[in-house]
């Protein structure tokens, strides 16, 4: 706001009429008057008062006569003028904060259609690990991506965070192909949220950082991966999410898949 133009259209004109009142406050006297006051060829009211010769009025009711907005700051401890906007005399609502935009990757699967994308992911970041390296993608199929499922869903379903099947047998016996290598992850849903990553991320993340399990990664000797997904809980009784990879070695066919061991 200009000092100017606000003199020019505040003080159009101010015409002494008479006093009334008169009042002390540390040691300044102030009369209290009825000075008439003009904006834009209009008579507003408001409270007004002389102190050694000046007129002084109220910085909320000029805002109000004139059409700028004033209030008090508690924040900063300060009144507030703001050109431009409507008089309203009241602070604006405290804004909140702003909250940081939701990670559709770093949230666990809710549906089926999130398990089968971090799936996919699984299986992309694995290739892509493989590439690296300059070795052929890993191919998928049905009876593979079934069987990782079947190890996910038991290890999930028991609390059984191993190779071997709750019964006891290899995780291998749930297909009736034997020659495979398998990859398991246990991850806690807490530990997503806190470092804002995908399951699948989180996942081949850590198998890449284990020499063993980046060792099935990059065998080339391999060439068909199935993913299992399934959450449960961990021993600690936290929500936990259990993922699965199984290969399949070069020129092995799987025609037969088990179903999960739920011993509980």
């Amino acid at each position: 706001m200009k000092r100017g133009s606000f003199a020019a259209g505040f003080l159009t004109c101010l015409l002494v009429v008479g006093v009334t009142t008169t009042a002390y406050a540390a040691g300044i006297m102030a009369e209290r008057s009825h000075h008439r006051v003009v904006v834009d060829g209009k008579e507003v009211q408001m409270e007004a008062y002389r102190i050694k010769g000046n007129n002084y009025v109220k910085l909320r009711d000029m805002g109000e006569a004139v059409g700028f907005e004033v209030y008090w700051d508690s924040v900063n401890g300060c009144v507030q003028v703001e050109s431009g906007k409507p008089y309203t005399g009241k602070a604006p609502a405290k804004a909140e904060p702003d909250k940081p935009e939701s990670h559709p990757e770093s949230t666990a699967p809710t549906n089926d259609a999130d398990v089968d994308a971090m799936k996919q992911d699984i299986v992309d970041r694995t290739n892509a690990l493989r590439k690296e390296n300059g070795i052929a993608a890993l191919t998928t199929s049905d009876k593979l991506m079934q069987a990782a499922q079947v190890r996910a869903d038991e290890m999930a379903a028991n609390t059984v965070y191993s190779h071997t099947r709750p019964d006891g047998r290899n995780f291998n016996t749930v297909t009736d192909c034997p020659y495979m290598a398998e990859n398991i992850h246990r991850i806690a849903t807490r530990y997503l949220s806190q470092h804002d990553v995908s399951l699948a991320e989180a996942a081949v993340d850590g198998w890449a950082n284990s020499e063993t399990h980046l060792r099935n990664i990059r065998n080339e000797r391999l060439n068909a991966i199935g993913v299992g997904i399934a959450k449960g809980i961990n021993a600690a009784g936290e929500e936990s999410w259990y993922c699965v990879q199984l290969f399949l070695y070069d020129g092995c066919v799987i025609s037969q898949v088990d179903i999960p061991i739920m011993n509980k």
